[in-house]
């Protein structure tokens, strides 16, 4: 099966990372990336349509809701290429991700759902072939080498901080009371709408942004990290203090011993009997 693989934004990286290793290391599969970091939406979706038209995948893996996904799923969807979807069925209230979520389940093939509540969800509004896997970012935290050295020696506190898109919130006074002082590292905010009011941040790799959270004091803000990496990285979990409405509904995925993947590329494996 030649499957594609398609990639918005830092957003999706780290829990596509273990089902794109499995996928290629498969030899029923022939697994190829397509990356649509920092394309507007109409980028993306010029981008996603040339590249179906010439290389015609047999199937696209996409996960989550930012519209670089949006955009790929409706060029696929209108190319009649089927669709597996990562994350459907999940609740973000504060931002307009929800609703692209949603359009994206609609037009998915296979439904691959992190967590008992958004298996839930996805059979009440009709879809088949609904399958829970679990958290793909756990298989890459238990099995992949990216843990590293302290990078910062005195204490500190990580900061992830997205604009409420829902209604364009931006409440940075609710996030330097949460720091309350300490020295903070704050990562580079989606490029959402009102980003440009979050103060300017740093980029990390998936290893190093995990391994900055491993060690930090706590993890300040509203990323989805907050919900599928931080409570995995080591024994109890990593503090977190999520701001804001934007994750407003989210829950943390079922599954934490690292085979979400190896369930993933059995789903994929059934296909179109699935």
């Amino acid at each position: 099966m030649n499957i594609c693989i398609v990639t918005g934004s830092r957003a999706d990286l780290g829990l596509l990372h273990y089902p794109t290793k499995l996928l290629q290391e498969d030899a029923h599969f022939k697994g190829q990336i397509l990356n649509l970091w920092g394309c507007s939406f109409e980028q993306a979706y010029g981008h996603a349509a040339a590249f179906f038209t010439t290389e015609r995948p047999d199937m696209i893996l996409v996960l989550g809701d930012r519209f670089e996904i949006l955009a790929a799923v409706t060029a696929a969807h209108l190319q009649r290429i089927p669709i597996a979807h990562i994350g459907g069925g999940d609740v973000t209230e504060g931002s307009y991700d929800d609703a692209m979520r949603d359009c994206i389940s609609r037009m998915s093939s296979i439904h691959l759902a992190t967590s008992f509540s958004s298996t839930a969800r996805l059979v009440s509004l009709g879809y088949r072939n609904v399958h829970l896997v679990g958290n793909p970012a756990v298989d890459y935290i238990m099995h992949a080498d990216w843990r590293r050295e302290r990078p910062i020696a005195e204490p500190y506190v990580v900061v992830s901080y997205q604009p409420e898109t829902i209604d364009d919130t931006v409440d940075l006074e609710a996030v330097n009371t949460a720091i309350n002082g300490r020295h903070a590292v704050w990562i580079a905010p989606n490029p959402d709408r009102g980003s440009e009011r979050i103060p300017a941040t740093a980029s990390y790799s998936h290893d190093a942004f995990l391994t900055l959270l491993s060690y930090c004091e706590e993890f300040i803000g509203n990323s989805s990290a907050i919900f599928y990496e931080a409570p995995f990285l080591k024994p109890g979990g990593v503090k977190c203090k999520l701001i804001g409405k934007r994750q407003r509904g989210r829950v943390v995925p079922w599954g934490g011993e690292g085979r979400a993947s190896e369930r993933i590329r059995e789903v994929l494996r059934l296909w179109p009997s699935s």
